[in-house]
């Protein structure tokens, strides 16, 4: 196995030319089985929207302290040194990572020697269930949900946490890939309606779990799982 690097960041927004980084973490997972932690607030000098704070938790205070990008920046490139990188929706963090590191003068990161699990879920469950809570289909939150993660992490949109859950959803994607996971879920959970086609969703209906068609009520299509 190549040595890998799980990361996540907090921005001020969605643009990477105009927002900034306010946190990053990184855990690095060698061959040999060594860990190596790494995490940051990030001072974007600029203030963080309200919507920002509201999501994450990460507040102007928060950050006022915290080391500028100019500070972090060649720390966060060696750090990921030559280690594949590993992300939920890969191409979002390594925008926020590579305008960094443009404007720092360091060497860009490649998508081509990462590994997006947003991608290799949506390959591997094409319309996957969507859980009480889990957000959405895709999200790394529904994903906890789907591997009985909830147990033990909680998905708190703060970088660290979502690390370490993205590290636990990466080992279990690549089991069910490798179907070294011999579990196998109902169809509807994974692929979706048999009626219409679109995602269902899990529900409990007087302490019955139940499958129901996110189309509801134009498609009435409901299962029991």
């Amino acid at each position: 196995m190549s040595s890998l690097v799980f990361l996540d960041t907090e921005t001020t927004g969605l643009s990477a030319y105009y927002d900034r980084l306010i946190e990053i973490h990184l855990l690095a997972v060698e061959r040999n089985g060594d860990c190596q932690e790494w995490g940051t607030f990030i001072n974007p000098e600029r203030r963080i929207p309200a919507r920002i704070t509201e999501i994450t938790g990460i507040t102007d205070e928060d950050v006022k302290n915290a080391p500028r990008e100019d500070e972090v920046a060649v720390k966060i490139r060696d750090f990921i040194g030559n280690r594949i990188v590993v992300a939920h929706n890969l191409a979002f963090d390594l925008s926020f990572l590579n305008a960094m590191f443009e404007r720092q003068n360091l060497r860009q990161l490649s998508k081509a020697q990462g590994v997006d699990t947003l991608a290799i879920s949506r390959k591997l469950f094409p319309k996957l269930c969507i859980y009480p809570g889990g957000e959405g289909s895709h999200k790394l939150k529904n994903l906890m949900y789907h591997f009985g993660l909830d147990r033990i992490y909680q998905n708190s949109h703060r970088a660290r946490d979502d690390v370490l859950l993205l590290a636990q959803v990466y080992r279990h994607l690549a089991a069910y890939q490798n179907r070294r996971d011999r579990f196998e879920y109902p169809k509807e959970v994974t692929h979706g309606c048999p009626s219409c086609g679109s995602v269902m969703k899990l529900e409990v209906i007087k302490g019955v779990r139940m499958l129901v068609c996110t189309k509801y009520p134009s498609c009435q299509h409901r299962s029991v799982v």
